[in-house]
């Protein structure tokens, strides 16, 4: 009996592992074939088939065009709640929607979670050509406004390890990809307030971030950034935007104390 009971835990271990590996396949391969999360996860096609076809029951992934899936409501759903026990978000949708009413572009808000730059919240502008962010992404440290903000409220040896850790890899022409440089950059956040992404991540793309500053001089653990397109952002435009996403990270380190 012994045997059997660590038999059959053994197998719902098993079974909530590859349930997880299902998931984490349809989420990177955005909309992907039978074929491809089988090969993403190492299973068989048909024991691939078998866990999508119960998760689609469930709600947790959706099949369309005949053959491709991808995540479902019910993952959204949970996200949502998951993000609404992290922070209220009565304390930062306002404060997002008013930097979107004056600039017309896309503001995110990010936390420190487990050593990664996370997307919480993003609220959109109406611009037809603007830059999208997904809720659950994750962004550089070094290239983006947001992971630089972050960096520059740790100590240096704790964002030092950090960088260390996730590496510089070049993903534009204009990344810091060195740590002397990238002492540099951290020096000249903590002296302006906010950090500017100047198409490190993406091209064409500039973003500017501030950490929502934290009591007890802990180290910030969300930041907030407004994304533009960089051809739409003036050097006094930048200057501005800076302040005013300075200014929208201390209310709402106001409003979560």
């Amino acid at each position: 009996m012994k045997t059997e009971a660590r038999s059959e835990k053994g197998s719902n271990l098993i079974g909530v592992e590859r349930t997880a590996r299902i998931l984490t396949a349809v989420a990177e391969a955005d909309s992907g074939n039978l074929t491809e999360i089988g090969r993403r996860t190492g299973l068989n096609e048909a024991t691939a088939l078998r866990y999508l076809n119960s998760l689609a029951s469930l709600g947790y992934v959706e099949r369309f065009n005949s053959a491709q899936y991808r995540l479902g409501w019910e993952m959204f759903r949970l996200g949502q709640r998951a993000f609404s026990g992290q922070v209220p978000s009565e304390a930062i949708r306002p404060t997002m929607e008013s930097l979107v009413r004056e600039f017309n572009e896309t503001v995110n808000f990010a936390v420190n979670k487990d050593r990664k730059v996370l997307i919480l919240e993003v609220v959109e502008g109406r611009r037809a050509v603007k830059k999208v962010s997904d809720v659950g992404q994750s962004d550089p440290w070094h290239a983006s406004a947001l992971g630089k903000a972050l960096l520059a409220s740790m100590p240096d040896s704790v964002w030092r390890d950090i960088v260390a850790s996730s590496g510089l890899p070049e993903l534009t022409p204009h990344t810091i990809t060195s740590m002397k440089k990238m002492a540099a950059e951290i020096k000249d956040i903590r002296a302006q307030g906010f950090a500017v992404d100047r198409e490190e991540a993406a091209e064409e793309l500039t973003c500017v971030a501030a950490a929502v500053p934290s009591t007890g001089g802990e180290p910030s653990r969300y930041a907030l950034s407004i994304s533009f397109l960089t051809h739409r952002l003036t050097p006094e435009n930048l200057e501005h935007a800076g302040a005013q996403v300075t200014a929208g990270a201390a209310e709402i380190a106001r409003k979560l104390s």
